[in-house]
């Protein structure tokens, strides 16, 4: 089950407001079925689980206490309903019961905090169990945790907050407590959840729910009666029907709030459109001018130009502008470099960059076709200091184009070190897998980046294996400034099409091609393909040129279109920043 804050997870508590009569325990399953709520919990006991005889809570408990039949047609009922169905359990005996129930979670009240053997047996059913820590000390959730861990999987244990003291007042709470718990036993590999017990015709019971998730709760539980004025058991801290559906009809509108942060949605980019100002001269200056901060003024202007003065103030003009014309980054000198990162280490297919196609290795391949550029300064081949890579080096320079060795696995280091060695304002990223790169695209996507004035510029509509992306150098300095896991960045375009960092603009190419065509270098069958293609064409053959065989010939592409690609998703890697 998914227990993400965004979704809004609701166990609708039951507990023993049912009182013992069947009938009332089927009118509050209803009510939660028709919340919307995902789950519904019971109290599933056996009397003398929870208490001795002669005591105050044997006279409750049995009173409330119903049959395993009556269980049996419940769950049943529920389940009728869509609903999920989580248990209190007490002991040995409901235990049973609710592995005959097969319910869906299981829930260890905070009287039972201490009996470790027992949370231990539940857990051995893998499947949601909560813990509440109520009132438990903190050695006593961090003694019991080392016990469960030593034995057990926590994945599925989720700690929950809360007291019951018919109501607890507002400040018997803690929306800190959320943070504490994530903080403090995440590593064991657990969750936590929020519980609270106010009174339920308060305001307030319906706020501390969303302050929980905000915090990080997975899930809240709630309780809830069909009408507090009949005042069942338990109706202190519970909603009334009617306050429980409206409840739940804000958790579905206000907890897809909490989404992770990804993407820029439709209304900051309207807000940015109304509001942004861009940079415009002060004056006329002539063509050589070094810019200084006097010479740029922000204003607001249909045509936005997003660049700040950090990078404008030091860059020498190119062409003469006029006063009040809105600065472009095409109106600077700038230096634009190709980088061709490759490396002999591959574990798919070793050795690739120097395996022949036509008598020439890969990356001399690709080497030609970048030559064919007319808008880059120079190029360089990016590898690593280790010595595997030595050959590359030889090639580099074999060919007459530079070369940059740096790290082995922190990929936008490497782009970033060459980047900076070289003096490039904004790089082209060449893998050098892409072998049929498409030189006359590169040429365009550069013009488009510096026209945009962007941090980044994509291609669309490119086979995969063909797409490059033209970078500013102010933005791979904040990827591997702020990267969370920099060997990660291996995977630099999931870090760069992101419009929540960065400021992302694509340039479509314009052709047709079949979607499932693959044109890069990983495995065997794509050697296969690419000594197809270039059994036919030269290494500076338009890229167009190739793609229209490539379409004319179907056959071709079920080479290697079987192959599947490895992605930070299907790696479960975080490609993410700390800015």
């Amino acid at each position: 089950m998914n227990y993400e804050p965004k979704n809004g997870f609701v166990i609708g508590e039951i507990a023993c407001g049912h009182e013992g009569k069947l009938d009332r325990l089927y009118k509050l399953i209803d009510v939660v079925s028709e919340s919307g709520a995902q789950s519904v919990k019971f109290q599933i006991y056996k009397t003398h689980e929870r208490a001795l005889p002669n005591t105050k809570e044997w006279s409750l408990f049995g009173g409330w206490e119903l049959s395993d039949d009556d269980w049996i047609y419940a769950t049943s009922y529920a389940r009728g309903k869509n609903l999920l169905v989580f248990s209190d359990v007490y002991g040995k005996d409901s235990l049973e019961l609710t592995d005959e129930l097969d319910v869906d979670g299981y829930k260890i009240h905070s009287e039972d905090v201490l009996n470790s053997y027992f949370i231990l047996d539940v857990l051995q059913r893998n499947k949601t169990t909560l813990i509440s820590v109520g009132g438990a000390k903190r050695t006593e959730i961090n003694d019991l945790l080392t016990f469960l861990s030593d034995n057990h999987s926590l994945e599925n244990v989720i700690l929950m907050t809360g007291v019951q003291t018919f109501p607890t007042p507002i400040e018997g709470h803690s929306i800190e407590e959320v943070t504490d718990l994530i903080e403090k036993y995440s590593h064991f590999g657990v969750k936590v959840g929020f519980s609270d017990h106010i009174v339920g015709d308060s305001d307030v019971s319906k706020i501390l729910p969303f302050m929980a998730w905000s915090r990080g709760a997975c899930l809240v539980e709630k309780h809830l009666t069909l009408n507090r004025d009949d005042k069942w058991i338990d109706y202190h801290s519970s909603l009334g029907k009617d306050d429980f559906i409206d409840f739940m009809e804000k958790v579905r509108s206000i907890c897809p709030l909490l989404n992770d942060v990804t993407t820029m949605s439709d209304y900051e980019y309207s807000y940015r459109k109304m509001f942004k100002k861009s940079p415009t001269f002060t004056k006329n200056l002539e063509k050589g001018r070094t810019i200084t901060s006097s010479d740029i003024v922000y204003k607001k202007d249909s045509n936005q130009s997003l660049l700040s003065t950090i990078n404008l103030v030091g860059k020498k003009l190119q062409t003469n502008v006029q006063k009040g014309e809105v600065c472009k980054s095409n109106y600077f000198k700038n230096n634009v470099g190709a980088i061709i990162v490759a490396r002999c280490s591959s574990s798919r297919l070793p050795n690739k960059a120097l395996i022949k196609i036509n008598n020439d290795e890969s990356i001399k391949v690709l080497i030609d076709r970048i030559k064919m550029c007319k808008n880059i300064s120079r190029i360089v081949l990016s590898t690593s200091t280790h010595e595997s890579d030595d050959k590359l080096v030889e090639i580099a320079k074999r060919e007459n184009i530079d070369y940059f060795r740096g790290s082995l696995t922190k990929v936008a280091k490497r782009y970033h070190d060459t980047s900076k060695h070289y003096g490039f304002d904004h790089f082209v990223r060449i893998t050098g897998d892409a072998i049929c790169s498409d030189y006359e695209m590169i040429d365009k996507i550069i013009e488009s980046h510096l026209e945009s004035s962007c941090d980044v510029t994509f291609m669309k509509n490119m086979p995969f294996g063909t797409h490059n992306q033209v970078v500013s150098f102010n933005t791979i300095k904040n990827i591997i400034e702020n990267a969370n896991v920099i060997e990660n960045t291996e995977y630099l375009e999931y870090y760069l099409e992101n419009d929540r960092y960065f400021n992302v603009n694509y340039l479509d190419s314009g052709y047709d091609y079949d979607i499932r065509t693959r044109i890069t270098l990983d495995y065997e069958e794509d050697l296969k393909f690419l000594r197809e293609i270039y059994a036919r064409f030269n290494n500076t053959t338009r890229f167009e040129e190739i793609l229209n065989y490539i379409n004319n010939n179907p056959s071709v592409i079920e080479i290697n279109t079987h192959k599947i690609q490895k992605t930070p998703f299907n790696q479960n890697l975080n490609v993410g920043l700390k800015i």
